[in-house]
């Protein structure tokens, strides 16, 4: 029987009870993220390239995830080698590297320092040789310099009792208990890694590249015809002047399960109560923790012409490269069922929440409708669906970076301003739902 008394019941009236002494504040409602480290390959040859790579590393992190960056954050693909036999483990076909050719021209013509072919290759040798999957567990377990683990973290992400969990490993119980085994589903399985490649492109090059994309084929069609059609039809979309910032992101998943979580707790577990020197040291180079490559996408977000607004090109240039980001994580969500994000319900009279244009939400797209609840029998959190509801289209919230600040003044006079919006409008049977339940894309 599944406890009907849920997580979210206890954030609410929390919640309440801080809306009490904090009249003034607005709180949002607490929810178990999926946590993100953002990485950027640095081409240092191509235009724009140092606004582009400075406005990546202050970008602020999605806001539907944790934020889970390690010192790391770019890497330079010219300083990674691949031997012959690294190559040859790529094991392309003849009919998938026409389509990738063939969606690498839409990226323009302009001067290019990175081999893209030999690029996907290049990030797992990265990946690899700098222990990023280890790096990202060390960091859910809070490693000091020391070699010392804590739960603290995972504690403050999934609403745990961080001091019980620790117990439980000290105890050598650790698999048996629901807790550990619950936080490792619902947080560490949940860690992703999004390494992105950037291009300062012109919307005309982009045109020229679609055109003659089509043309090869209508020469010589085949199987693929239908999806590079689909590329090129992106011409239509793109205004002929002007430039975007072109993004091309691999998006990759922390590998972590049941066997990997009892060799980590026997094996590498220390902490400040129970230090083993041989325990610290096998940590540092085992090879246990990985990462898996689900996918990848491209995006593009516009620079605003610097006609409309007093920002300077370097400005523009900067909102639209983080802009771009949000745009290829919202093209991953789609995609990838893995990475989709939860977010609540903000109000039910209207029925709203707090996402828009920046995870690219268009009219009639569907949602499910979640509750969180506790499995009684195994301890551990599921989401069961209660309904499912659609943007309504009349109300939806631009809230792509800085969007309000780069759009043309108005300076009619007397025109009335239209009103603020802060949240997107859900057509769905409200009576059923309640503030704080969460909503996830579906097809």
């Amino acid at each position: 029987m599944k406890v009907k008394f849920t997580i979210f019941a206890l954030i609410l009236v929390a919640t309440i009870t801080d809306l009490a002494a904090q009249a003034n504040k607005v709180t949002t409602p607490k929810y178990r993220r999926s946590s993100i480290y953002t990485i950027m390959i640095d081409d240092a040859g191509l235009v724009k390239a140092d606004t582009i790579k400075q406005a990546f590393l202050t970008a602020p992190v999605p806001d539907k995830y944790n934020d889970h960056n390690l010192a790391i954050k770019t890497f330079d693909p010219r300083t990674i080698t691949l031997s012959p036999e690294e190559k040859k483990s790529k094991g392309d076909n003849a009919g998938s590297k026409f389509g990738k050719t063939i969606l690498n021209n839409t990226t323009g013509g302009l001067a290019d320092t990175t081999d893209v072919a030999d690029l996907p290759l290049k990030i797992e040798k990265f990946l690899k040789a700098n222990g990023i999957a280890r790096g990202m567990v060390a960091k859910w377990f809070n490693r000091n310099e020391k070699g010392e683990f804590n739960m603290e973290l995972i504690g403050e992400r999934g609403q745990y009792d961080a001091t019980e969990m620790a117990a439980n490993i000290a105890k050598k119980t650790a698999r048996g208990t629901a807790s550990l085994s619950d936080a490792g589903e619902e947080l560490i399985g949940n860690t992703f890694v999004v390494v992105t490649r950037f291009k300062y492109v012109s919307k005309e090059e982009i045109a020229e590249a679609a055109k003659g994309m089509l043309s090869m084929v209508e020469k010589y069609g085949g199987s693929t015809a239908a999806s590079i059609a689909k590329v090129g039809s992106v011409a239509a979309t793109v205004a002929a002047k002007g430039y975007v910032v072109q993004t091309t992101s691999y998006l990759y998943k922390l590998r972590w399960n049941d066997s990997i979580a009892a060799v980590f707790y026997q094996d590498y577990w220390v902490d400040a109560n129970n230090f083993d020197q041989k325990k610290k040291e096998a940590f540092d180079t085992t090879n246990l923790f990985t990462l898996d490559l689900i996918g990848t996408e491209k995006a593009w977000a516009d620079v605003q012409s610097s006609i409309f607004t007093k920002k300077s090109e370097a400005e523009l240039v900067r909102i639209a490269t983080v802009q771009a980001i949000d745009a290829v994580i919202a093209k991953l969500q789609k995609k990838y069922d893995v990475f989709k994000t939860k977010t609540p319900i903000y109000t039910t009279e209207p029925l709203t929440a707090k996402i828009g244009l920046k995870e690219s939400l268009e009219k009639g797209d569907k949602f499910e409708v979640l509750e969180q609840i506790l499995d009684e029998k195994t301890g551990k959190t599921v989401y069961k669906r209660v309904g499912t509801i659609k943007v309504d289209g009349s109300q939806i919230w631009d809230n792509r970076y800085m969007a309000a600040e780069i759009q043309p003044v108005d300076t009619t006079a007397g025109v009335q301003k239209k009103p603020v919006i802060d949240r997107t409008l859900f057509k769905g049977a409200s009576s059923k739902y309640y503030e704080g339940m969460l909503i996830r894309q579906i097809k």
